[in-house]
């Protein structure tokens, strides 16, 4: 205590801030800053959800075009269909809310770039097929739901659910 002023550790009698502690502070809010601009550093590649997007944009398509070929599975295959779409409008939106960059590149993967894939052979070849590639969208999802930023672990946690119920009731 100096006079009627309590002098603590990080002054001096004058008032003053020691330059060390400036020091410590200016490295501090540099190595914060540096952390903070590499967690906001983007790739220039694909999002990590373009993967499952993809894959929900082909299971959409391949139920579709079996419940087409295959009139008596449309009832177990339609609702196959549309919430794989509803995964795929999930997964575009998502993109395209956090990469604006890249919404040009998941808008042109909806055009059709190449022929359908002919369905396949009989009913149970059909379901079979799906159920396997739901099966693998369900893996997929669950391996990335662990690496994944947090906000959107929901997403793609729920996509692994509906993929292993859907897969399950195809059985």
């Amino acid at each position: 205590m100096v006079g009627d002023v309590a002098v603590t550790p990080d002054e001096d009698a004058r008032g003053v801030v020691p330059r060390r502690t400036v020091l410590r502070g200016v490295g501090a809010i540099v190595a914060v800053t540096g952390l903070v601009a590499a967690g906001c550093a983007r790739d220039d590649g694909p999002d990590e959800l373009e993967a499952p997007l993809a894959a929900a944009r082909s299971d959409a398509a391949a139920a579709t075009a079996a419940a087409a070929a295959f009139p008596q599975l449309a009832a177990s295959l339609t609702p196959v269909a549309d919430a794989r779409r509803a995964h795929a409008d999930a997964l575009a939106a998502e993109v395209r809310r956090a990469r604006p960059d890249r919404a040009t590149a998941v808008d042109a993967a909806t055009a059709p770039t190449l022929p359908p894939a002919p369905p396949p052979a009989s009913a149970a070849a059909a379901v079979s097929a799906l159920r396997g590639s739901l099966g693998t969208a369900r893996d997929a999802a669950g391996a990335l739901a662990l690496t994944t930023a947090s906000y959107r672990c929901g997403l793609v946690t729920s996509i692994a659910a509906s993929c292993a119920g859907q897969a399950t009731v195809l059985a």
